[in-house]
């Protein structure tokens, strides 16, 4: 009998059918081991966060909560978490426009809140400045002062003059609206710090002086900087957003003449 059941052990073990047979059982019992236990996620309240809820509570019930409300609330934070994750794993997001739509601007703070602080990094600031700093030309700009001039002054020049305005880094198109034709053509003559003689304008004689000039050219980095982070952002954000689209394949409706695309995406957002 011992004979027997060795025999035909060995001849099962050589079969090659039966090593898939084993194989196959060996995974399937590994496979239900894994999914038959409980997958347990962990749900952290961090000591901020009970911070904030009993400065929330104080700032609506306007006292601090006590250790049984505080509990309530925790429990209710918690219970929310649970849930909530638990609603996205089943797909219960999908087809709610309002919850789709609260995801959406969440997710928007939440790449635009990145971008905001890539944007105070000025290795990566100055990088987008070099590859794009055609963006930021300027044109002519002045900076000078200026004084209207009483008729006593006009017959009399003087060489000082106390009561002038200044003005900084303003370009020639706004002088000509703000001091007219004739005062911008003085300024070309000037010498810096010079005060130059009475300028008939429309809003009546003034003198000028020109205490900087620059040539249109493309700001420096530092004059720049401002609208730098502000597109740098911006870019950073449909960067992101782009990447995203590019992960979905748009499927509309036959026959229709709607028009999807990164693009029209992005002029969404």
């Amino acid at each position: 009998m011992f004979k027997k059941v060795c025999y035909w052990l060995k001849r099962f073990i050589q079969d090659p059918f039966s090593h898939f047979l084993i194989a196959g059982t060996v995974l399937f019992i590994g496979y239900s081991q894994y999914y038959s236990s409980t997958s347990v996620n962990t749900i952290s309240v961090t000591p901020s966060q009970v911070q904030q809820q009993k400065k929330d509570d104080t700032l609506y019930f306007g006292s601090p909560p006590s250790s049984t409300a505080l509990n309530k609330d925790i429990n209710h934070v918690v219970l929310k978490q649970m849930l909530s994750q638990q609603a996205l794993k089943l797909g219960l997001e999908k087809g709610d426009p309002n919850l789709n739509e609260m995801l959406m601007q969440r997710y928007l703070s939440y790449v635009s809140q990145l971008a905001k602080i890539n944007a105070t990094n000025t290795t990566l600031l100055h990088q987008y400045y070099l590859t794009h700093k055609q963006r930021y030309k300027h044109p002519d700009m002045y900076s000078l002062c200026y004084h209207f001039l009483t008729p006593q002054e006009v017959q009399h020049p003087i060489s000082s003059m106390d009561y002038q305005q200044c003005l900084s880094d303003v370009s020639k198109q706004a002088l000509l609206a703000k001091l007219g034709s004739k005062t911008v053509a003085a300024l070309t003559a000037l010498a810096p710090n010079q005060w130059s003689t009475p300028i008939d304008t429309p809003f009546g004689a003034i003198a000028v002086k020109v205490l900087d000039y620059q040539k249109a050219g493309i700001l420096s980095f530092k004059q720049a900087k401002q609208q730098l982070a502000h597109d740098f952002a911006r870019d950073d954000v449909n960067n992101k957003i782009g990447a995203v689209i590019k992960q979905y394949h748009i499927v509309l409706p036959a026959g229709s003449d709607f028009t999807v695309n990164t693009k029209t995406l992005l002029n969404n957002v």
